[in-house]
């Protein structure tokens, strides 16, 4: 900072009421630094100083250089705010759009296709998906004022009754606790009500879930976005984060309609600053006895954790996380709060740690991988012995499917030999997950996040894709026709689950697409979404590139090996 500007002095009245430190400025009739920043009026400036003249006074501000350094953050903070949907829309900001950065970018925006030029699982899926995203009524730009006006009493005791059984231990309720008792609570945080009704409305019935569902969407979206340039935040703001997280699909009808690792990083990064988690989030401090309260918020901060990593994975995306955190997360082994679920938490959150150091690696060594894993599955015997493991299988073989896609499109892979291996052992673990998934049906299937119908869905996409491009390999070791037999029971199953609002339902719909595009001589499986929901065949490309797989399609349709995976930053992250 330029010596003249370094010394404090008397505050404007801008900065006097946001009680924000104030500089005086170096010329006679400037404005201080923080208002000439936000561009907003000073009452140490003149109010008579002409348009032109302020203009003057801005390029002049320009020539320092701790100025040119911070004009670049405030465009940087500019294009964070576009995504949040509460930047300018001024033409200066040409990056300017009215979405949310909770809401995924547009995958047909240049900007977007730059940045994000290789997709992955989550970005396959979604891009899959009939994006016909309306935009928000007037009426739901205000929600967070009228939300007890929109849930009436009656209503948001059901809604929360039925959070608190199938979803409450997420957030460390107790599900067992009285809903009457605990309604007032929650009632208090706009923003943990209106996650908890926004996910339990999907329980109720299709036409309720049709009024109210995406009212309370736009809702939850204008409070998150607004409480995350506050510090520090409460515990129902976490609680209300890794809710909409786990269900990024539920909560918009779109697979990642909130971006779920944009979302789960912010409320992280919340956490470093909030005394909720200072046992965890600090380095220095060792952990003695811990109280039943830090023992909850530790399970809080494990299932943020977990669901970062899911899309960190799922999305090809850095982790902030670091491995001492991952190693913090096994504080709760050990306590009375260590039951098979937190447990079973603990082992993905380190199953997902250990792929995600693979991906972000510039040549991922298959042998070295597959050996890390078959490690961490020796690790974790029992647990996976015990109920509800099949969740971790499922994510061992989507492990073993991302680490056996990046072997198919590296460079090195010119051998026949090599190319048949790896397509047979994506097709080993995508079925092993499809019958994990359909062998295992009980009464809380509806009720799993929505990570567990994203890797369902990405291998039933994955088979699909392989049949149509390997067909003539994969007829010499397996039986073509039952594999196409199994994509359409994966889709009938799908639609079976819950209510046709569920989130199954529009993954379902959404493998049924490409399978009858990539598989069109065999007998359409039925779908519950009317035709005009599906794309034009013309526009169908828009929606069939296979980017995660690292391929692009050719003239032909067939599918042509590109480079690496370059989104994701080379090296570890400590």
């Amino acid at each position: 900072m330029p010596p003249d500007r370094g010394r404090a002095s008397r505050a404007c009245a801008s900065c006097r009421k946001q009680k924000t430190r104030c500089y005086e400025p170096g010329t006679p009739g400037r404005a201080c630094l923080r208002c000439e920043r936000l561009r907003q009026s000073c009452s140490l400036v003149k109010q008579t100083d002409s348009p032109e003249e302020e203009q003057q006074q801005h390029a002049s501000a320009s020539t320092f250089g701790t100025d040119a350094r911070l004009e670049r953050l405030e465009r940087t903070v500019a294009t964070l705010l576009d995504r949040l949907g509460e930047g300018p829309s001024s033409a200066e900001h040409e990056l300017s759009r009215p979405s949310s950065a909770l809401t995924t970018p547009d995958p047909g925006d240049p900007t977007y296709q730059d940045a994000e030029s290789s997709a992955a699982p989550i970005m396959v899926i979604r891009d899959l998906a009939n994006d016909t995203r309306p935009e928000p009524s007037p009426e739901t730009k205000s929600l967070g004022t009228v939300l007890d006006d929109l849930i009436t009493p009656d209503l948001a005791l059901t809604l929360l009754s039925i959070f608190l059984e199938h979803y409450g231990r997420w957030i460390i309720f107790d599900p067992e606790s009285d809903p009457v008792a605990l309604l007032p609570r929650v009632r208090r945080s706009p923003i943990l009500f209106c996650a908890c009704c926004l996910i339990a409305i999907r329980h109720t019935s299709d036409e309720l879930a049709a009024i109210l569902a995406p009212k309370l969407y736009e809702c939850a979206r204008s409070l998150v976005s607004s409480m995350l340039l506050t510090t520090p935040q409460s515990v129902d703001f976490f609680q209300a984060a890794l809710i909409l997280c786990m269900w990024s699909t539920t909560v918009g009808q779109v697979p990642l309609s909130i971006d779920s690792w944009l979302l789960s990083g912010f409320a992280l990064q919340h956490s470093q600053s909030s005394p909720i988690f200072a046992t965890i989030t600090s380095r220095s401090h060792r952990y003695t006895k811990l109280d039943e309260i830090t023992l909850d918020h530790i399970c809080l901060w494990n299932h943020l954790c977990l669901a970062h990593l899911h899309y960190c994975v799922g999305t090809s995306r850095r982790s902030m996380l670091q491995a001492w955190q991952i190693e913090r997360c096994e504080a709760i082994i050990g306590s009375d709060h260590a039951i098979n679920f937190e447990v079973r938490m603990v082992a993905e959150i380190q199953l997902y740690w250990t792929v995600y150091g693979f991906l972000i690696s510039e040549c991922v060594d298959l042998h070295k991988s597959t050996t890390a894993l078959k490690t961490w599955k020796r690790k974790w015997r029992r647990i996976l012995e015990q109920p509800r493991s099949q969740f971790l299988m499922m994510g061992f073989h989507f492990s073993n499917l991302l680490l056996n896609e990046q072997g198919l499109k590296a460079k090195s892979v010119h051998a026949v030999e090599t190319r048949d291996y790896l397509v047979s052992e994506m097709i080993h673990h995508s079925t092993a997950i499809v019958h994990i998934a359909m062998d295992t049906v009980d009464e809380r299937t509806r009720h799993l996040s929505d990570h567990i119908y994203h890797m369902i869905t990405f291998a039933g996409i994955i088979i699909c894709r392989l049949l149509n491009n390997y067909e003539a390999q994969l007829s010499l070791t397996h039986n073509t026709a039952e594999l196409d037999s199994l994509i359409q029971s994966l889709v009938q199953w799908l639609h079976t689950i819950g209510l046709p609002c569920h989130a199954a339902h529009t993954l379902g719909n959404i493998i049924a697409k490409v399978h009858r595009r990539l598989r069109h001589r065999l007998e359409a499986v039925p779908v519950t979404a009317p035709t005009d929901d599906f794309p034009p065949e013309e526009s169908f490309t828009n929606y069939y590139f296979p980017e995660f797989l690292g391929l692009g399609t050719s003239a032909d349709g067939n599918w042509d090996l590109l480079s690496d995976l370059s989104f994701l930053p080379q090296g570890s992250s400590g």
